[in-house]
């Protein structure tokens, strides 16, 4: 009878993160953003205990401190004073916080580089995917129509801006969602269940753009690259795609759209 407990509370606990996660980021961008600080502080917290509490007695509690990277992302990007700063400074120090993060837990958990997808299997399926980044960046963007981050950037602050984006948004995010978060939820809770429930967590953390087609976008996108990793391994075409889609979306379409 404690065993099937055990193995009922990992899906009950990713339910319910998935459903505080997007309930936070509603407060956060429809209410205020301190309300939506405090959820995403508080499910960090409780994540955080169950991890250490079952972490010696039940494996499948992997999946608590994996969770946990989702409400910390938007803790670090709601709360350094980082605005006065350049935006590829501001990536660069969010993004290395999170990559330390995920740094800790691989140790924490004994994943080796493999185990998160650090390798190049299939290397033309990865480079196919990589330069899909192009083309799903100006899809996105005829969704959102962004600023231009880099308006007012001379070159080298745009080509610091878009190693910043590849880097610290495309390779961190895949490492974090598609590397670490997906790679720990499908063995916990099967391929399918662990494949939609990360990338609707991804998803749910695009409600501050204020467009719902964009999340779904984003899902179908976050569920091919997901689908990709599975099959092949390795997150580094994802890497690649999801710092090029950036790039674009950011930089370099808005640019030229407004030179049109």
């Amino acid at each position: 009878m404690a065993d099937k407990s055990k193995d009922i509370a990992e899906p009950k606990v990713f339910i319910i993160s998935i459903g505080l996660i997007a309930f936070a980021e509603v407060m956060t961008y429809f209410v205020n953003p301190g309300y939506g600080l405090f959820v995403h502080s508080s499910l960090l917290i409780i994540l955080l205990a169950l991890s250490s509490l079952s972490h010696e007695s039940n494996p499948g509690s992997d999946i608590f401190l994996a969770l946990s990277l989702a409400p910390l992302l938007r803790i670090v990007s709601l709360s350094l004073p980082l605005t006065s700063l350049p935006k590829y400074t501001w990536h660069s120090i969010s993004g290395a916080i999170m990559l330390a993060a995920a740094a800790a837990l691989m140790r924490i958990q004994g994943l080796s580089l493999r185990d998160v997808g650090l390798t190049f299997n299939s290397p033309l399926a990865q480079l196919a995917l990589g330069f899909m980044g192009v083309p799903l960046g100006v899809l996105e963007y005829l969704i959102l129509r962004p600023e231009p981050l880099a308006q007012e950037l001379p070159p080298a602050g745009c080509v610091l801006l878009a190693l910043a984006l590849i880097l610290f948004t495309g390779f961190v995010e895949e490492l974090v969602f598609r590397g670490i978060m997906q790679g720990i939820a499908v063995k916990v809770m099967g391929w399918k269940a662990g494949l939609l429930g990360v990338n609707t967590i991804f998803a749910s953390l695009h409600i501050g753009w204020f467009s719902a087609l964009d999340m779904i976008f984003v899902l179908l996108v976050g569920l091919i690259f997901g689908y990709i990793v599975l099959k092949t391994g390795s997150i580094i075409g994802a890497s690649i795609s999801h710092g090029l889609t950036n790039v674009a979306l950011f930089i370099i379409v808005p640019l030229l759209w407004k030179s049109l």
